[in-house]
């Protein structure tokens, strides 16, 4: 299990749009699916806005802490 924390852009039944720190500019989320996440704990953050790559608008950002396959992020990685 390897834990990620950041914030969570966007959501699909599938996956979500991972980002972290520092949200500055267009930024390329890491998409991770949710089959791969064994827990989603949001946090009393604040929530910035972050400017997706390839979109026009700004969305809030849920702040989260998440529980990740080690396995497939190892993967990512490579």
């Amino acid at each position: 299990m390897t834990t990620l924390t950041g914030y969570i852009a966007r959501e699909t039944d599938a996956a979500v749009a991972f980002c972290s720190l520092p949200l500055a500019g267009e930024y390329k989320p890491l998409w991770i699916p949710r089959k791969k996440i064994l827990q989603i704990v949001e946090r009393d953050d604040y929530s910035p806005t972050v400017q997706l790559k390839g979109e026009r608008i700004r969305r809030f950002a849920v702040p989260v802490t998440l529980d990740v396959d080690s396995a497939w992020m190892d993967q990512v990685k490579a």
